[in-house]
């Protein structure tokens, strides 16, 4: 199966929806591209990329079944892990309650054998508390990762579009009846697919990887970036007025653009396109994102590698 020509006709077909989406002006969230792609794949593809389509479904599927596998055994872990600990801190206790129970009464002897073996039965208790908060520790340790997993872009560890989209949910809901000074700047690689043609695909995820870790040197802890998709991130700064966020889309543009990447003795030439605008008074998901894409779409349109912004 010839992968690189059946990622071009997937690559035909998105840019026939992402065309339609812009025309239509509908934010490309996954419902409505799924419900244009299905259409347009229906149309455009062939047997070859019909099966490459099913095999990757599967794949996918084996993958969340995996994930899910993997966080069932850890909350199996846990309910064991604190089992183990109750049993042995029970077994510890109830032994100290034995000892207390049966306090010798009579000679000095007897009750200095007696603290001895208690003393011996305290530090028992301290040694299965002490091991039980180690295993506490441990498993907050493995269910975090966990759950970080599912919000982080596996290609280049920063946020996913599902951290993206609930990280924005608790900001739309406060810029529900006033302004909120909250900007989103929308990137997007230049030529990504040359890149993948003349570098090969690895190189193209350690573009990624450069430009997602670029962007999040440049930005602010409290600010974050996340890949939206495909060769496009998001960034969300909060606190922030529109000429210092524009001013920032343009110097990580020119940060990109300057840097001289490197791939197995090669040079890789690197821009960006970006689109910038600010929340307004009621601002919903869709149009905001919908403006963010419309001044990225007007720099890709003006020769790409450079900074737009729409803040009306």
């Amino acid at each position: 199966m010839n992968n690189t020509n059946n990622y071009q006709k997937v690559m035909a077909i998105h840019d026939q929806v992402m065309g339609l989406l812009r025309s239509m002006q509908i934010s490309p969230y996954p419902a409505h591209y799924k419900k244009y792609f299905d259409e347009f794949f229906q149309e455009m593809a062939d047997a070859e990329l019909r099966k490459e389509q099913e095999e990757a479904e599967q794949k996918v599927l084996s993958n969340l079944k995996d994930d899910g596998t993997k966080h069932l055994e850890i909350a199996k872990r846990s309910v064991l892990s604190f089992s183990e600990s109750h049993a042995e801190m029970t077994s510890v206790a109830k032994k100290q309650k034995e000892r207390l129970n049966n306090a010798p009464v009579s000679t000095e002897e007897e009750h200095i054998a007696f603290l001895e073996s208690l003393h011996v039965l305290n530090k028992d208790m301290n040694d299965e508390l002490d091991k039980a908060q180690s295993k506490i520790i441990e498993l907050t340790t493995d269910l975090n990762e966990a759950f970080s997993s599912l919000t982080t872009d596996a290609v280049t560890k920063v946020g996913n579009r599902k951290a993206f989209m609930e990280d924005m949910e608790p900001l739309i809901e406060a810029g529900k009846n006033k302004t909120i000074p909250m900007i989103l700047m929308m990137f997007d690689v230049d030529n990504f697919q040359f890149i993948n043609d003349q570098h090969g695909y690895v190189a193209g995820d350690k573009v990624l990887y450069f430009i997602a870790q670029t962007i999040k040197a440049m930005i602010r802890d409290t600010d974050k970036v996340y890949r939206y998709g495909g060769e496009e991130f998001a960034v969300v700064l909060t606190r922030c007025d529109v000429t210092q966020a524009f001013a920032l889309a343009d110097k990580i543009r020119a940060k990109i653009e300057h840097t001289n990447l490197l791939y197995l003795g090669k040079s890789v030439h690197v821009t960006i396109s970006a689109g910038v605008t600010i929340h307004q008074q009621e601002d919903t998901f869709d149009g905001i994102i919908a403006r963010a894409e419309k001044a990225l779409y007007c720099a890709k349109k003006s020769n790409k590698n450079c900074t737009i912004l729409f803040d009306w």
